[in-house]
């Protein structure tokens, strides 16, 4: 009878043993999953500042990866452009390896294909801007032509009168002349002229404050030599009506006027 007993026990001490190996092993499947989620989202949030482009209302504008969200099977970037036109958002949410965003230089073949929007996300992303790296691309071949197009716009718009350099050559220069245009010299003349016009204004303005200071002094002249006139007038006026009237007493040029409208409405 102590045989059985004994195989008895032994058994269940084999189970316990069992139930606790599978428990280990369970808690280690965890802790490797934790950790591929943390590696996950770690590798996730280097995408941050790296320069892509997104397409809005069909069109696509640069700029960069500002914030990551990870999820359990897709990663979301949300890319804050350099330029976009008025009405359209400066910012929006995509789908990491969606149709409507990609990368500004193709990648290389170390990394991913050059083609990222169709491929599936990742854990291991490309590394952020600041740092060397040739997996990004560089400005779309339409990103570029708008890019000089608003150069040349910009030029034209502040040209200087008389620069060595026709303001129609303009219209012809493509990037690698525009790169080499000598636009310290350009915004120096710019200057100039400016400085120019701005002296021209003020002297005309000066011009002009010193003709009306004229006028009003020649004004105030004449007002006086006005006034003298009247003066003496009056004067004469009182002396010749005391020749007529002896008696007679005015002590204020009111009086006098009052005096002599009487005599005007009494003669009338």
């Amino acid at each position: 009878m102590a045989a059985p007993a004994q195989r008895g026990t032994k058994a269940v001490e084999n189970k316990k043993i069992q139930s606790k190996e599978g428990s280990s092993e369970m808690e280690v499947n965890s802790s490797l999953a934790e950790e591929d989620v943390k590696s996950s989202v770690k590798d996730a949030q280097k995408d941050k500042g790296m320069l892509v482009e997104a397409k809005v209302n069909g069109e696509w504008f640069t700029g960069r990866v500002a914030a990551v969200e990870t999820g359990k099977n897709n990663v979301r970037w949300k890319v804050k452009f350099d330029y976009v036109p008025i009405n359209t958002p400066k910012d929006r949410w995509v789908f990491k390896g969606g149709d409507d965003v990609r990368l500004m230089r193709p990648a290389s073949p170390e990394s991913q294909s050059p083609d990222t929007n169709q491929g599936p996300v990742r854990s291991v992303t490309p590394p952020t801007a600041a740092e060397p790296d040739t997996t990004q691309s560089g400005p779309s071949k339409e990103t570029s032509e708008s890019l000089v197009g608003m150069m040349r716009t910009l030029l034209r718009y502040f040209f200087p009168p008389d620069f060595r350099i026709p303001k129609d050559s303009l219209n012809n220069m493509a990037a690698e002349d525009l790169v080499a245009f000598p636009i310290k010299e350009y915004f120096q003349q710019y200057e100039s002229g400016l400085q120019s016009l701005c002296n021209s204004y003020q002297s005309r303005a000066e011009s002009r404050a010193k003709a009306i200071e004229e006028k009003s002094s020649g004004a105030e002249a004449r007002l006086a030599e006005t006034e003298e006139k009247l003066r003496k007038l009056r004067t004469n006026i009182v002396a010749l009506l005391q020749k007529v009237q002896e008696d007679i007493e005015i002590s204020s040029d009111d009086e006098l006027d009052a005096y002599i409208e009487d005599l005007v409405t009494k003669g009338e």
